[in-house]
């Protein structure tokens, strides 16, 4: 059980476990130069993080840290290849793990290649609304603040906090402390295809 903010692993460390999210949601950063740090993808319940472990005598490439309260199981990589050497169906899930973390680097890979700032922002909470925390008028809540979203999408932290706060004025979000709330993510693509009008930033 960990507390929102605590940090699961560190850039750098000896990666000797995988860890396996039970409940919860987890940023996982990888740092740059200084203080520049880029936002590689969130990860949710019934997903994996750390899977450099089941590399022998590898560091961990990346880094770890909850967005919300965690309920994690910390699995030795030890074991874990053990267990996946005589079962089919763990060494699968681990495969599939892989193929799906290689496909979201890809999706943000083409956002920050093919698109303007506005799309970016645009389309990466689209993906990821689905992943917050679901209110009751139907909308979703994600636990990230600002300076998040310029990390996910690649970009300044002015340029996003000056989309965030257009795209707030035409109904697209609201925006509060550490929280960006979504009411429709559907509405995030329609707006997607059809830009608002003069962007302010490219």
């Amino acid at each position: 059980m960990l507390r929102r903010k605590a940090e699961l692993y560190l850039y750098g460390q000896s990666a000797d476990a995988i860890y396996y999210i039970d409940r919860g949601l987890v940023k996982l950063d990888r740092p740059g130069s200084g203080d520049q740090c880029v936002t590689l993808n969130l990860c949710g319940s019934g997903e994996l993080l750390g899977e450099e472990a089941l590399i022998p005598h590898q560091s961990f490439v990346t880094q770890a840290e909850a967005l919300t309260a965690l309920t994690v199981y910390r699995i030795p990589s030890s074991q874990v290849l053990e267990s996946a050497s005589h079962n089919a169906n763990l060494a699968l899930f681990l495969m599939e793990t892989m193929v799906r973390r290689t496909q979201t680097l890809e999706r943000r890979l083409e956002l920050i290649a093919a698109h303007d700032v506005e799309r970016r922002i645009l389309l990466c909470l689209a993906d990821l609304a689905g992943q917050g925390e679901r209110e009751s008028d139907g909308s979703f809540s994600l636990p990230l603040t600002q300076r998040d979203v310029a990390n996910l999408i690649g970009a300044t932290r002015e340029t996003t906090s000056l989309m965030l706060n257009q795209m707030e004025r035409n109904s697209l979000l609201s925006l509060s402390r550490g929280k960006i709330t979504i009411p429709s993510p559907a509405r995030l693509r329609d707006a997607a295809a059809f830009p608002i009008p003069q962007p302010l930033a490219s």
